[in-house]
């Protein structure tokens, strides 16, 4: 996230008035509850009672004045962050790095994960939100729920607003855990109206003209300062206050006039023309107005406490307070609209100008300049949607006239990569449909000219549309024509062979998928969209994982993260990815402690932003600790609600899933859940079966064999088979022969049972995958205490009964063949030093070598012995005799 989009001015404390009316009545009680509401209608001081509540406060103050823009969730989410990293900087770090990158998150998703980080703060925090009225945005409001509604102990959060706010009020107060402060609390008392009058505004006034004041305002704060302005250009003060009356709109108005009257034409003039700045300095009024002298104009209404409310301690940017900000502007569009959009063009051009692309867009839409917006979206809208702001792009979008965006196909194309991103597919269809209309024959045009450029990322568009569908033919075509028309060297380009890559590999096209996954793969020369590279290391490990070569697909994995740590995208969340990667293949290898280690990692990384591959994460994860068998909580997998989502859903993606979902129902012994998922999933047994869903028809294997459907399973399975083994995907023919060796042992065909599982442990021999073993253990105890016994005993076998059945290993046939077979001529030496209680570095020093190389040893080592640890290592030496 670029700082250059954070309005610093919203998160500094205002400056709290010189002279003030003393109000301890109103300040905040040590007892009070970890939520507190100032709520009142516009002037009653709710500002400048939370500026004085700041300066009281025990505990460190992070402090957000709100406003329209934060309608945007993701921009309101910058600035929630950033606020608080006044205090902690470290908060939201994982966040706020991802937030320029695309896809994004939902708020609801990232406010959770920044509720957690607020629970492990150290020390209270007061967050002080203002002016929360001018928030409507319903994902907004819902953020803010969820964090009152999951308020950490350790924070106090303060509200201002106009309306009472999104939160579950009745049951706040049933539970006492709110305070309230209305308008009925802030109004001023006849004693502090009489301070008011004659000790700040030094009017000299007589008790009973006070009390009239104080009665006719009713203790209104702003009427009371637009009154005490009005008193000192008039000289009969009596007259006045007695004519003081009216409803507030009517009393304001007359006010305004009064207030607009004493002021010199020279004033009046520059306050209308100014009126129309959400927030103003010196060199802006210059440009709107014309006028040369804006910083002695500033300083003269500041010191004449014209309701302007200074942004920064430095007097650089200011506002008007907003009622008085919302009257001017009322007046000046009635009287000359003309001009008001005129000194809007000036606002938006200046604000290009300087820098500021968000309130050059936003003026230049509300001087109804459209052609100017657009050509100010197409300018900076790139950027800007880089950077997270895709609600407000489509916001702007949405103002122009629907023909002048039909005229415009790259804004077009940007509010459908916008749609695509928030899930608004009945959206994107329609913006595809726009583009195709307006670059109809670009198809045609030279290689390397810009509207070839834009009709190959048309096609990428329409291929990932067709991709999320589980449309593979016509995302394939989508993508070579995309590959055709875009620059080699641009990351269109990259993203297309990619996506092409990765459907590849869903179809089971490993040998098409590989070059085009690995000339990707790079993560060290990456400088904008490092999304593209990470994909493709995933793709191309588990593309090596498939194919049993897990040392392969460990070293893609490590080579990738080294890649990341040198360019510093360490800690992006979308290199969580890798890190669900390698638990992956660290729970094959039945590594369950590296796994859990490795999956909880991404699974944090991923939590915002990347719904899709985290829930992949948290799958599992949950599959490992249940392999661990562990004792503690589980993650947050809610099967049911998953099934929902996600069974039968085929979308062109690396993680598989639907069946990843499925396999855990299975092995969680839940055959409801599993047959539900099974329904959902509508996986037609018609031959051929349905592209791409390999991994789906596996589980669906499984439930067969669980749901004592044996013969369904070998028939699905024999369809399965040809091509697995065409496609050398060589995992896929071992737990087929897994499958049936199950299966037809659940028939009472021991003898082909033993040949498929024998066939199966021999390719297994050398990929180091166990846990296709191990979790079908049950099932193959038997067969496996039968190869053993057998000419046919190899220490593959010994291993996955040491995981299996320890108590069937026999010892001497493991003191007869281990060593010789299972074991290198370096893991037998170092070996025999773990059998003698060597140190790794004892066993370096002696045999030669570095820490590193022992270190490799070792993991080789415990892999073939089926263990975790130095202990599990020497106690199963023992088992096996070893130890003398």
């Amino acid at each position: 996230m670029s700082t250059d989009y954070i309005l610093s001015t919203k998160l500094v404390i205002p400056a709290t008035p010189m002279r003030i009316v003393p109000r301890a009545r109103l300040m905040r009680p040590q007892d009070a509850p970890r939520l507190i509401l100032v709520c009142a209608p516009a002037g009653y001081g709710k500002t400048t009672l939370l500026t004085a509540w700041a300066t009281e406060m025990p505990a460190p103050v992070a402090w957000l004045s709100l406003d329209g823009g934060d309608n945007d969730p993701l921009r309101f989410l910058m600035h929630f962050i950033t606020a608080i990293q006044a205090r902690h900087p470290d908060f939201g770090a994982t966040i706020t790095g991802m937030l320029g990158n695309a896809p994004l998150p939902s708020i609801g998703e990232m406010m959770r994960s920044l509720v957690n980080q607020l629970c492990n703060l150290q020390g209270r925090l007061c967050l002080m939100l203002d002016d929360l009225h001018l928030v409507s945005d319903v994902a907004v409001h819902e953020a803010l729920a969820f964090l009152v509604e999951n308020h950490p102990p350790q924070l106090q959060l303060i509200v201002a607003g106009r309306c009472d706010p999104p939160f579950p009020l009745a049951r706040l107060r049933g539970l006492r855990q709110v305070m309230e402060y209305r308008a009925s609390d802030l109004r001023f008392t006849p004693e502090e109206v009489g301070i008011f009058c004659n000790d700040l505004m030094q009017l000299d006034l007589p008790q009973q003209q006070v009390d009239t004041l104080a009665q006719r305002t009713e203790g209104w704060i702003v009427g009371l300062q637009l009154a005490a302005v009005s008193l000192h250009a008039v000289s009969d003060k009596a007259g006045f206050i007695d004519n003081f009356a009216g409803d507030n709109r009517h009393i304001t108005d007359f006010l305004l006039d009064e207030v607009l009257r004493s002021r010199s034409d020279e004033m009046q003039g520059f306050l209308l023309q100014t009126s129309l700045l959400e927030r103003f300095n010196a060199p802006l009024c210059d440009a709107v107005t014309g006028r040369a002298d804006s910083r002695l104009m500033l300083d003269e209404m500041e010191r004449a406490n014209m309701f302007i409310v200074g942004l920064d301690h430095q007097r650089l940017w200011y506002r008007y307070h907003h009622l008085f900000t919302s009257l001017l502007q009322s007046r000046l569009r009635g009287t000359d609209p003309e001009l008001a959009r005129m000194l809007c063009r000036r606002a938006s051009q200046w604000c290009d100008e300087n820098g500021l692309p968000t309130d050059a867009i936003n003026y230049a839409i509300k001087a109804e300049d459209f052609v100017f917006a657009a050509d100010l979206m197409e300018k900076h809208g790139n950027q800007l949607f880089s950077h997270g702001e895709i609600s407000t792009v489509l916001r702007w979008a949405q103002c122009l006239p629907t023909a002048l965006l039909a005229q415009r196909p790259a804004l077009s194309m940007m509010c459908a990569w916008g749609s695509f991103y928030m899930d608004d597919l009945v959206a994107m269809d329609h913006h595809i449909r726009k583009v195709a209309a307006c670059i109809a024959g670009f198809e045609h045009a030279p290689c390397g000219s810009n509207e070839r450029a834009m009709w190959g990322q048309l096609a990428l568009m329409r291929g990932c549309r067709l991709a999320y569908d589980g449309s593979i033919d016509g995302a394939m075509a989508q993508l070579h024509s995309a590959l055709s028309s875009l620059h080699p060297e641009r990351t269109l380009h990259r993203a297309a062979a990619v996506y092409l890559g990765v459907t590849c590999f869903v179809i089971g096209e490993l040998d098409q998928a590989q070059p085009l996954l690995a000339q990707h793969a790079s993560i060290a020369q990456v400088k904008y969209n490092a999304l593209v590279p990470i994909t493709a290391v995933l793709g191309l490990a588990r593309l090596h994982l498939l194919r049993g070569n897990l040392v392969a697909a460990g070293q893609v994995y490590h080579n990738a993260m080294r890649e990341a740590l040198a360019v510093g995208l360490h800690d992006y969340p979308a290199c969580g990815m890798l890190y669900i990667g390698m638990g992956e293949l660290a729970y094959q290898m039945n590594d369950l402690a590296a796994a859990e280690r490795y999956l909880l990692r991404g699974v944090e990384m991923t939590a915002v932003g990347m719904q899709y591959v985290n829930t992949w994460g948290r799958i599992l994860l949950a599959q490992t600790r249940l392999a661990a068998g562990a004792a503690g909580p589980q993650p947050d997998v809610d099967c049911e609600a998953l099934l929902a989502r996600y069974a039968g859903r085929f979308v062109v993606d690396l993680p598989p899933l639907s069946a990843a979902l499925g396999y855990l129902c299975l092995n969680q012994n839940r055959l409801d859940v599993a047959r539900q998922w099974a329904d959902a999933a509508q996986l037609s047994l018609d031959l051929p079966l349905a592209i791409g869903r390999e991994a789906e028809y596996l589980v669906l294997a499984r439930y067969f064999i669980a749901s004592r459907q044996p013969l369904r399973a070998l028939t699905l399975l024999d369809a399965l088979l040809p091509a697995a083994e065409q496609g050398k995907r060589q995992a896929v023919v071992i737990e087929i022969g897994i499958l049936k060796a199950t299966a037809l042992q659940a028939l009472g065909k021991p003898c082909e049972a033993l040949a498929a599982l024998q066939q199966s442990v021999a390719l297994a021999e050398h990929t180091r995958l166990v846990r296709l073993f191990i979790n079908d253990g049950a099932a193959l105890r038997c067969l496996l205490v039968k190869l053993a016994r057998g000419s046919d005993y190899t220490a593959c076998v010994h291993s996955l009964l040491g995981h299996i059945a320890p108590e069937a290993v026999d010892k001497d046939a493991g003191r007869a063949h281990l060593l010789p077979s299972l074991f290198s001529k370096k893991e037998k030496e170092v070996v025999l030093y773990i059998a003698r209680g060597s140190s790794n570095q004892e066993i370096a020093q002696a045999l030669f070598i570095s820490a590193n190389t022992i270190h490799s040893h070792m993991k080789s080592i415990y892999a073939k012995l089926g263990v975790n640890s130095r202990l599990q290592a020497i106690e199963r030496l023992r088992e096996l005799g070893m130890m003398g």
